[in-house]
């Protein structure tokens, strides 16, 4: 088995990053809905978990999901890269029984 290229480390990082935003407004849904706690960007809802008010993290995850406007370049970037990749792995197979 050969090592993966330094590039596609970069680009798996860079899907990475696109989705981070994504993944943290998904969490403080989750978090919010199994401990019936009411979510939304307008303002921060008091949310006690174990003792803890935890309304104004599950507040910022949620708003976090605007950066998804700047982190969707990076996932398009990442995913038409390791598209590319692929591509060429597949014609470089191909040309090698050719040969």
């Amino acid at each position: 088995m050969s090592r993966v290229p330094w590039r596609i480390w970069l680009l798996i990082l860079m899907v990475l990053i696109g989705i981070a935003p994504l993944a943290s407004v998904a969490l403080a849904g989750l978090i919010a809905e199994l401990n019936g706690c009411g979510l939304h960007e307008g303002f921060a809802q008091p949310c006690i978990v174990a003792g803890v008010d935890i309304g104004g993290l599950l507040y910022t995850m949620a708003v976090m999901g605007w950066l998804m406007l700047v982190s969707l370049f990076f996932l398009a970037g990442g995913l038409l890269g390791l598209a590319k990749e692929g591509v060429l792995l597949v014609v470089r197979k191909i040309w090698a029984r050719q040969r």
